[in-house]
């Protein structure tokens, strides 16, 4: 039976700020499977995840008010945000905002 391969999950920080901020880079060979973001804005805003130039997702937060996003409900391991090869993982903030907190993901071949 032929099983797919993934990297662990790796963890990373991340500080993005107002407009397009690349958290992963792309990969010309594999998949970025999101698995868990977490953190905060400094100032009511809004958050988008996009892979590449697409959004997957917007959210609009108050200054402090944490979000936190994981594997999709009850299907422990199958990630919330998949980026296809090629394609970045980035987040655009709006004007004035700054984005602390970290990123779970891994890579799929």
């Amino acid at each position: 039976m032929l099983q797919d391969v993934h990297s662990a999950k790796i963890s990373i920080p991340v500080v993005a700020a107002p407009g397009d901020t690349t958290v992963v880079a792309a990969i010309v060979n594999g998949y970025i499977y999101v698995h868990e973001i977490m953190g905060d804005l400094d100032v009511n805003g809004t958050l988008t995840v996009k892979s590449g130039s697409t959004s997957k997702g917007s959210w609009d937060l108050d200054a402090g008010q944490g979000i936190t996003l994981t594997d999709e409900p009850g299907m422990d391991g199958v990630p919330r945000f998949q980026c296809k090869p090629g394609e970045a993982l980035v987040f655009t903030l709006s004007a004035g905002s700054t984005f602390k907190g970290s990123v779970d993901y891994s890579i799929r071949y």
